[in-house]
């Protein structure tokens, strides 16, 4: 066993209490990155005998969905602290579609002095992180682009605004000058976002130099490009849809590659090259990384670069080891029927060929056959044995075609395929079974063709569990909840049902009626019940969510749970750890919409609407010190925007961001016009009338005396509480704190 393994080991072992980890971040957990950092985090907790609790969003909507993700997101800071957590494992940079910079790093700078561990690319004061080396990553795609296949004509097609893609644009600068290639910069290719009708229109000035081109196709044109490499996986499945719609063919044409290993790489019509980031491992390595600092309080800051390695799939027109592999002198496993011995020269050949393949495949139109009795023909007659088979490439073709025109029938393909596998062995090997070596290099072939399909199998299988937002037992959980009248028969519905999700167990805590902020709560219910005696104590009260009593965890082996937030129709319910065995976070996602419907339904019969609720103060009062210029109609008018109208929007969102485009959406127009018309209405921008709303309700929850600062702020959208006390100064002149001590 490694030295510091070891000694972690040992570490834990001798401690009085396990160490607990947390994991946050807001990300998409269809793709495979989320996926893979949890994995990662929790094979290292299970290994090293840690806690761990995930407290990350996830921003796809689940099977129930009513929430916020954002909302969900901030309502779980006030528990990502000690003593609930020893230490935090953060994805800083995933925040970054929701915060800003500044406002990222000083969230997680605050939470000093717990331990952190960051796996993104933002720099947060006095946190080590785990990255990857962009430079190695992309030097490992040019060389095999160049020295593989001889490329000179490297394409570059990224993001405008992601700051990874900029550094891999970077990057692939290197790369070239470093194999000596010419950097074109009208080869390079940057679409505003990721989105598929960005990369198309990016895509669409590549298509120009296609039509342009005398040969369109010819890769021997010195004015194409050869390959293209991509920054991200997502835009390299993009770019080949769009290429295969234009009849443009991937690898045959050009060659795409991609990075990050995403889900969209298996899955494109011609699954992609690409550079795994080891998302897994950094996972891993972040947990120890944790370990080591509160090991050793004197741990140097630092970060720490992990390898990646190249994923060779057929975007390249490479074929993937495991199909390269199965291409060796194995023996046929039946021995060949008999010669067809009236066949005797290459122009009798050739014609049965043609009639059997006529025969064997009706349903390929007559320019597939061709290319098929042209591929055969080659393998057959060409001597160079280490040549790629033709066969085996024209197959390639086909898997690409068919999974593009029929991307809802995938299973009958693959019935397809292995029909037209096996029809044209019969066809074949009557012609070489008295040539041993012809006959087994026919047959290896064959052997490539099942691994070739075998490959392609698994990548819609992992395609299809990776989907993970699929219905399970949840119509069955979802029947159940809602026939219940009351806490206690939900209670006893989560027992009867929650087994047939191999959920191992759940401990829930309500508010006991609907709030405005989580603070104090009750914990109502644990099942299983880890220790003899816990039920007696319940319902237990908790004042704050990070002094959650530990004991009402397991104790005799490592946790894994998932914090979830009861949340629905702007109330908070209450919280609850939910027991993991899988990384479906889907699964957790649509429980807790569950939870927090059917909780909501029962408080509002038995009216726990909440004497404690703060809700929304009077509009008027809080507009009182916002000046609003008068208009004939309350909303819009004459095709312009009405103030109130404005406030009013502002109003129903003042728990989130200020959010621009969501808000020009709403009112069908453009975000200039209503940034130059809130200005003209009220003589504030939008994020400063918006800001000062917040303030007025702001000053009446403090004077309520009901709620503390941070949860104030939390519940206002203030993405931290020293951004909070920044905006409160700037309205109002005080700090917060010095308002309070003047009330």
């Amino acid at each position: 066993m490694h030295s510091q393994t070891a000694a972690r080991r040992t570490f834990i072992k001798k401690r009085s209490s396990p160490l607990t980890f947390g994991f946050t971040a807001i990300a998409d957990f269809t793709s495979f990155i989320g996926q893979e950092y949890l994995a990662g985090i929790m094979k290292a907790a299970d290994d090293y005998g840690v806690n761990f609790i995930n407290m990350t969003s996830a921003i796809r909507p689940s099977l129930f969905v009513d929430t916020s993700f954002f909302g969900q997101y901030l309502a779980k800071i006030p528990f990502m602290r000690s003593p609930l957590l020893d230490g935090l494992i953060t994805w800083a940079s995933s925040l970054t579609p929701y915060m800003k910079k500044e406002e990222i790093q000083s969230l997680f700078a605050d939470m000093s002095p717990l331990p952190l561990v960051d796996i993104g690319y933002i720099d947060i004061p006095g946190v080590p992180s785990i990255r990857i080396d962009n430079d190695y990553s992309i030097h490992l795609l040019v060389e095999h682009l160049a020295k593989t296949h001889g490329f000179s004509r490297i394409a570059f097609f990224g993001s405008k605004f992601s700051l990874p893609h900029q550094l891999r644009l970077n990057s692939y600068k290197k790369a070239m000058n470093d194999f000596g290639l010419p950097v074109d910069e009208s080869m390079i290719f940057l679409a505003d976002s990721l989105d598929e009708q960005d990369v198309s229109a990016q895509a669409k000035l590549l298509l120009e130099s296609f039509s342009k081109s005398e040969n369109p196709y010819g890769l021997a044109n010195s004015s194409l490009p050869q390959a293209i490499l991509t920054s991200s996986d997502i835009i390299a499945h993009h770019l080949i849809e769009e290429f295969e719609k234009n009849g443009i063919r991937v690898p045959d044409d050009i060659a795409v590659t991609g990075f990050n290993n995403q889900l969209a790489g298996l899955t494109s019509s011609s699954p992609i090259t690409t550079i795994d980031l080891a998302y897994f491992k950094r996972g891993y390595e972040a947990v120890e990384l944790l370990i080591d600092m509160i090991m050793n309080k004197d741990t140097r800051i630092t970060i720490h670069t992990v390898p990646t390695t190249l994923v060779i799939r057929q975007s390249c027109a490479c074929f993937e080891d495991a199909i390269i592999d199965a291409q060796t002198d194995k023996p046929p496993y039946f021995t060949p029927p008999h010669l067809v011995k009236s066949i005797v020269n290459k122009k009798e050949i050739s014609s049965y060929l043609e009639k059997s393949l006529e025969s064997a495949f009706p349903l390929l139109s007559e320019n597939e056959r061709f290319t098929l009795l042209q591929a055969a023909s080659k393998d057959i007659y060409d001597s160079e044995a280490n040549n790629a088979s033709s066969i085996l490439t024209w197959f390639r073709r086909q898997i690409s075609k068919r999974h593009y025109d029929s991307p809802l029938n995938r299973g009958g393909i693959n019935s397809s395929l292995t029909k037209d596998i096996s029809a044209l062995r019969r066809i074949l090997l009557p012609l070489v079974s008295d040539k041993p070596e012809l006959s087994r290099k026919i047959e290896n072939i064959f052997h490539a063709l099942r691994s070739l399909h075998a490959v392609h199998d698994r990548y819609e299988m992992i395609s299809e569990q990776v989907d993970s937002y699929k219905t399970t037992n949840l119509m069955s959980l979802a029947l159940a909840l809602s026939s219940t009248e009351n806490i206690r028969q939900l209670e006893n519905a989560i027992r009867i049902k929650i087994g047939s999700l191999s959920v191992p167990g759940i401990i829930l805590c309500l508010a006991g009626e609907m709030t405005d902020e989580l603070s104090e709560t009750s914990i109502e219910m644990i099942f299983p019940e880890n220790q003899a005696g816990l039920s007696s104590l319940l319902p237990l009260k908790v004042r704050e969510p990070s002094l959650f009593p530990k004991k009402f965890f397991p104790k005799n082996s490592p946790f894994s749970v998932t914090l979830t937030v009861l949340y629905h129709s702007g109330k908070y319910l209450g919280y609850a750890y939910i027991f993991m065995n899988t990384g479906n976070l889907a699964l957790y996602d649509d429980l807790q919409e569950l939870l927090a419907q059917n909780i909501y339904r029962i408080y509002q019969k038995e009216q726990k609407t909440g004497s404690r609720t703060l809700l929304l103060t009077d509009r008027e009062k809080l507009t009182q010190n916002v000046p609003i210029s008068p208009e004939e109609s309350p909303l819009v008018h004459g095709g312009k925007l009405n103030a109130q109208a404005i406030v009013d929007y502002l109003l129903d969102h003042i728990d989130e961001m200020c959010d621009l485009d969501k808000m020009a959406s709403h009112f069908g127009m453009s975000k200039s016009y209503l940034t130059r018309r809130t200005k003209e209405l009220t003589g504030y921008s939008t994020q400063t009338l918006h800001e000062r709303l917040k303030i007025e309700q702001a000053k009446n929850l403090i004077k309520s005396g009901k709620m503390k600062m941070n949860d104030i702020a939390s519940r206002l959208g203030f993405s931290n509480p020293n951004y909070f006390s920044n905006v409160f100064k700037k309205v109002t002149g005080l700090r917060p704190t010095e308002f309070l001590e003047r009330l």
